[in-house]
């Protein structure tokens, strides 16, 4: 007992020192100075970030991608896809950005893919007149695509009706417009338009002229040309171009006017995206909603090849490509996507929309869907790189690799 009282003693005037010293100190600090202390502790110690060996590789990719995409002047690749389903293309193209004391460019490229589709464009480009605040631009196309899919008009088209058509397209047209604000433009366009179908050239599905007519796709029979007027409102407020806050909000109305007005028709599209980040925009949830309609002229009828589809890589991503098509469409799309690595971001999605027959059923009712994830390789320009695939569709899963982002 004595040894016991003794240690005790010894343990008291040990700490008493220890207790006087605290006794006689500052009072406590806060639990906000204490925070403060460990940021700013940690600062002055932590050592420089070193990426490791696999962020400086697509950091080189990163860089190397984009400047395949953004080419200077002159003579440089053609890489990406035509349209939905053509597969990757291949070609060559030109630019020249120095005309007019470097308000003008003319460029012209020419692709092919592996699904022999092919086309040539040329195109001059004054986007800086009068100080930025007008732009005018005309163009020229060509293309050939010989295996689009065709499952019918409506919602209710069946698979067991998938078809081929080829489709080939003559585009000449002029584009102007004016910027009121920097986020603001609108304008107008007029084109030319010699559109042809033909037998498909996918010889593992049937031509579209052994499974429909005239009747059930109109404009299959006949050969026709068409003047569009169109006129548009853009506002553009992305920062940055591979938006990661901020809004695109697009107006466009057309006229397709047909020679014997057999197919003329007006359409009107609505394209409203927004964008949303949180943790110093390394987590995004973009949203979109996309409607189309159109209307033909009395007694005439709406071309299938000019009708809104959905489907494939670019909308409904559970479905293959062109799956709907009708007059009418509308489709929602939600994005939530965050980085991964520098120049790396993954994301998860869910795509709803349906055609209709009739405006009255543009509504949300009886929505197709879909759901799934997906990568994106990009810059602060844009997507170069997309995988996604997509599930929960009565259509099976599908995988898309494409160049660009959906939206």
């Amino acid at each position: 007992m004595v040894r016991l009282i003794s240690w005790v003693w010894v343990g008291l005037l040990v700490a008493a020192p220890a207790i006087a010293i605290a006794q006689t100190a500052a009072p406590p600090e806060t639990r906000a100075e204490v925070l403060q202390r460990a940021r700013e502790d940690k600062r002055q110690s932590a050592a420089p970030y070193e990426p490791n060996a696999l962020e400086r590789g697509m950091r080189r990719a990163e860089v190397q991608l984009t400047r395949v995409i953004a080419a200077p002047d002159g003579f440089h690749p053609k890489l990406g896809s035509l349209t939905t389903g053509s597969g990757f293309a291949v070609g060559a193209g030109y630019r020249n950005r120095q005309l007019f004391d470097r308000e003008g460019a003319v460029t012209a490229w020419a692709a092919g893919s592996l699904k022999k589709y092919w086309a040539v464009e040329g195109r001059l480009d004054l986007p800086d007149l009068a100080d930025g605040r007008l732009m005018f631009s005309t163009y020229a196309r060509r293309n050939n695509y010989p295996q689009e899919d065709f499952f019918g008009i409506g919602p209710q088209a069946l698979r067991s009706d998938h078809s081929n058509y080829r489709f080939r397209n003559t585009l000449v047209g002029a584009r102007g417009a004016v910027k009121p604000a920097p986020i603001a433009t609108f304008g107008g366009g007029l084109e030319y338009l010699r559109p042809e179908v033909d037998t498909g050239r996918n010889k593992r599905l049937p031509t579209i002229g052994e499974r429909f007519d005239d009747t059930s796709a109109p404009g299959l029979a006949d050969a026709t040309t068409f003047i569009r007027t169109s006129a548009f409102l853009d506002i553009d407020y992305r920062q940055p171009r591979n938006a990661r806050r901020g809004g695109w909000y697009r107006l466009e109305a057309s006229r397709y006017g047909e020679q014997s007005d057999a197919f003329t028709f007006s359409r009107f599209d609505a394209d409203l995206r927004q964008y949303a980040s949180i943790l110093a925009e390394r987590r995004v949830l973009a949203v979109r909603l996309f409607v189309s309609t159109s209307e033909p002229a009395a007694g005439a009828r709406v071309p299938f090849y000019f009708m809104p589809s959905l489907g494939g890589h670019d909308s409904l991503r559970g479905f293959r490509d062109y799956r709907f098509r009708g007059p009418h469409a509308i489709l929602t799309q939600t994005e939530y996507r965050f980085e991964v690595w520098s120049g790396l971001d993954a994301a998860l999605f869910y795509d709803a929309g349906k055609v209709a027959a009739r405006r009255a059923a543009l509504d949300f009712k009886d929505l197709e869907d879909a759901y799934g994830f997906g990568f994106r390789f990009n810059t602060d320009n844009g997507t170069i790189l997309r995988i996604d695939a997509g599930f929960g569709s009565r259509d099976g899963k599908h995988l898309y690799i494409v160049f660009g982002d959906v939206f």
